[in-house]
């Protein structure tokens, strides 16, 4: 059958578009980076030679551009701000504190939600701790759920399995399956959590790492692209999943799509595409 062309406007009202590779979210989502200096941007270099807090980036830049580049509407949120000066600019905002352990997060998280709320937060601490038991993420989870009682706001964790070191540790490694335990268990209770596998699926590899414990740039790169991945799965929805929005969807492949038109102002999208055999769904 002949392929025939359809060109489409669609509404953004209260919903995310989803079109093959493309998302544009209906309401800002505040995303909170929370971690220690992977997270902040240090390494081991700027104890000796520091930069300014205004160049220390990690991965949170190469996922702002990702997002970006999708008309993801990301706010990151968070009491510290680091990587403002680098170029080209993106959102600063962050909690993440270098050399923090996992206890002292929990000590602190309530009061990180209850100044600057997110509705996703990117979870990545336990290096620092240094043993196989992630009792200490688990305390860092329970303060998030008292803050979601609390305030009667949901947060979806997206809770990362951590980067190992340049020189394998096998510590990290048994801290990770703790780590994964305590979050199959927490999910089966009905914990808004996805895990994300850092220390297997980013492929971090010896080039990627500006020391023993923390990533360089390319390293910072392959972490935002496990967040990015984790973070669209979303479908751009706060984290409210017990009222999901409807959103359209198609189901057509990217190949199809001759071009894609975001009217922000006005809150349409216009696509034209070819109908495959296939057909196309909404």
């Amino acid at each position: 059958m002949k392929n025939r062309i359809i060109n489409l406007t669609i509404k953004i009202v209260s919903f995310s578009l989803f079109i093959g590779f493309s998302i544009a979210t209906a309401e800002e989502v505040r995303i909170m980076p929370l971690g220690d200096s992977i997270t902040y941007g240090n390494s081991e270099a700027d104890l000796v030679d520091p930069r300014p807090t205004s160049m220390r980036e990690a991965y949170r830049s190469h996922l702002y551009y990702k997002l970006r580049d999708v008309a993801y509407d990301g706010n990151f949120v968070g009491s510290e701000i680091a990587g403002q000066g680098v170029s080209p600019s993106f959102d600063p905002d962050n909690e993440g504190h270098p050399g923090w352990h996992s206890h002292r997060f929990a000590d602190h998280t309530y009061n990180f939600l209850n100044n600057n709320p997110a509705d996703i937060i990117l979870l990545h601490i336990g290096t620092n701790d240094h043993i196989k038991n992630a009792g200490g993420v688990e305390l860092v989870l329970d303060q998030i759920d008292y803050f979601e009682v609390q305030n009667e706001q949901p947060v979806t964790v997206i809770l990362a399995l951590i980067i190992n070191r340049e020189e394998h540790d096998p510590i990290v490694s048994d801290f990770n399956k703790d780590l994964t335990r305590v979050a199959k268990s927490r999910i089966k209770e009905g914990d808004d959590i996805i895990i994300v596998d850092m220390e297997h699926d980013a492929g971090l590899t010896t080039g990627d790492y500006a020391d023993n414990t923390h990533p360089n740039s390319s390293g910072y790169n392959k972490m935002a692209n496990i967040w990015f991945d984790a973070i669209i799965s979303l479908d751009g929805k706060p984290a409210d999943n017990k009222a999901l929005r409807d959103y359209p969807y198609t189901i057509i492949d990217k190949s199809y799509i001759n071009y894609i038109y975001v009217n922000s102002e006005s809150s349409y999208v216009t696509f034209e595409t070819e109908i495959p055999d296939s057909g196309i769904a909404f």
